[in-house]
């Protein structure tokens, strides 16, 4: 081990240390494992994990769950569960990667192709190539890259973990949906039966198919595009082809569905289900029921500041409107931006904005935080543990402000433009989040707002006389409830990057 690595090791314990220190090691302990119940979902006060990582940055986190697989082996299942934290197992449905594909003939066979019959690398994988293999999009409609995904499922889950989460879910579905791919004869095949079920007489007429069982779908596609670049560019034009995708993305989903079977035999038990689905984007919604919960990659746009978060607010607003709870990450671009500029604080907006607005953010990995530029492709970050711990801490010690409260509908507290302010409730309990968006890029950091003004309708305030303004980095402080009319108010002293604002029924 050479000194520069020695040194990021023993600044890397600090870190855990004083997080210790400070906030306490021990957990609150997880959900226990589901055994033969239904499993339970994500408390809102989860703290997640994206990767496995060490026992010393789970206690520093208080970490409860562990999202993106890594506990493959019973060893590591005991060693999660003895900390109290549910764990998972996960899949690639995306490709069997350049290596495998360099030496195994079938799966070689077993890629996607587009219309001219062409394998469609990975775009987002053009740094991995072996030995001139560029790395290419699996496809899950073939039987031996299905065997290979399913034989992957049973590798992870043989040590029993109490989930599986499938990465890159949409398989070749994706190519078809955007990179003018999906043309093997599999594919074929299983359009064909889906037209069956789902094609009106009129459409198959329109499109000249005259006997559906010796129709080739390549044959229609041809008349009008010819290459892959072309059927991007011709997509609304060519015939059926809505159905076309939509065939795809149903095919995807089933196969999720196809993959739980498998791993639950493979685990022994019922198991959780996530997959990488991008919420906010209608084409991952259709796998959204067949999970438990979704953990996916959210846009934050980090070059931006806190200007442009609509990728994000249509992430959450999709969990809620879908019913699965959410646990993301920002995406590797967001990453990459953190790394380059050191932006932290940027970072802990992005995490308290998930939280206040019923999701959560899974907690930026202590030496594997995936980044991504299309000048450096795939790079790592090794988020430092005392920067990111205490907020998290923060979640797991007012999770009694968060586990159990719901939006409230149409309902929008009064703010002032440079707070993110959203409401929830639970019973008679209201809790408001204030998350500060006046950020200084060039000295990463918030600037505080004084003597914040919130509005919200008396009605749901009920009869609360006071107020508690729960601040993360900051003194718990009570206020008084004032009524204007058919509107209360509470006036918070200071917000720096993330308050509660607490109201409960005042004792008759």
């Amino acid at each position: 081990m050479n000194a520069d690595r020695r040194l990021r090791n023993l600044s890397g314990k600090i870190g855990v240390l004083l997080v210790g220190l400070l906030f306490g090691l021990a957990p609150a302990a997880a959900d226990p494992p589901a055994g033969g119940a239904a499993p339970p979902v994500l408390r809102h006060s989860e703290v997640v994990f994206m990767y496995a990582s060490t026992s010393e940055a789970y206690e520093a986190y208080g970490a409860t769950f562990v999202a993106w697989g890594g506990a493959n082996t019973k060893e590591e299942v005991k060693r999660h569960r003895d900390l109290g934290i549910r764990c998972t197992g996960s899949v690639w449905c995306l490709t069997a990667g350049a290596q495998t594909l360099y030496e195994n003939a079938a799966l070689r066979e077993a890629v996607a192709i587009d219309i001219e019959g062409k394998p469609i690398p990975v775009p987002w994988q053009f740094d991995k190539v072996h030995r001139g293999q560029t790395t290419d999009f699996g496809n899950t409609n073939h039987p031996a890259f299905r065997e290979h995904v399913k034989a992957n499922v049973r590798r992870v889950m043989a040590g029993g973990a109490d989930g599986l989460h499938v990465d890159d879910h949409l398989g070749v579905a994706s190519p078809a949906a955007w990179y003018g791919g999906g043309f093997d004869d599999h594919s074929i095949a299983g359009f064909r039966a889906y037209l069956a079920r789902h094609a009106t007489r009129e459409q198959l007429a329109a499109a000249g198919v005259e006997e559906l069982a010796a129709f080739d779908y390549r044959t229609v596609v041809r008349r009008v595009a010819t290459t892959a670049d072309a059927v991007k560019r011709r997509a609304g034009s060519i015939p059926l082809f809505d159905l076309w995708k939509q065939y795809h993305l149903e095919a995807a989903a089933d196969f999720v569905e196809e993959l739980r079977a498998v791993a639950a035999e493979a685990a022994g038990h019922p198991v959780l289900l996530s997959a990488n689905a991008c919420l906010g984007n209608e084409v991952h919604h259709y796998v959204v029921p067949r999970l438990t919960y979704v953990v996916c990659e959210v846009w934050f746009e980090a070059g931006k500041g806190t200007s442009a978060l609509a990728g994000a607010l249509r992430a959450f607003d999709a969990a809620r409107r879908l019913d699965r709870p959410l646990a993301c990450t920002a995406s590797g671009h967001d990453w990459a931006y953190v790394k380059e500029r050191g932006a932290c604080e940027l970072a802990r907006f992005w995490i308290a904005l998930a939280y206040a607005h019923g999701q959560r953010f899974m907690a930026p990995h202590p030496s594997r935080q995936w980044c991504f530029t299309e000048k450096l492709g795939t790079h790592w970050y090794q988020a430092p543990v005392s920067e990111f711990a205490p907020l998290y801490r923060f979640v797991r010690a007012n999770a009694a402000l968060l586990d159990g409260f719901e939006p409230v509908p149409d309902v929008a507290p009064e703010a002032p433009k440079t707070i993110a302010a959203t409401v929830r409730r639970k019973g008679a309990a209201v809790a408001v989040h204030l998350v500060n968006l006046d950020y200084a890029a060039a000295a990463d950091r918030m600037r505080a707002a004084e003597n914040v003004r919130v509005a919200l309708p008396a009605g749901l305030a009920g009869n609360a006389a006071e107020a508690r303004c729960v601040a993360f980095g900051g003194e718990t402080v009570t206020v008084p409830v004032r009524r204007e009319g058919d509107t209360a108010s509470i006036t918070v002293p200071s917000v720096r990057l993330w308050t509660i604002v607490a109201l409960s029924p005042a004792p008759e």
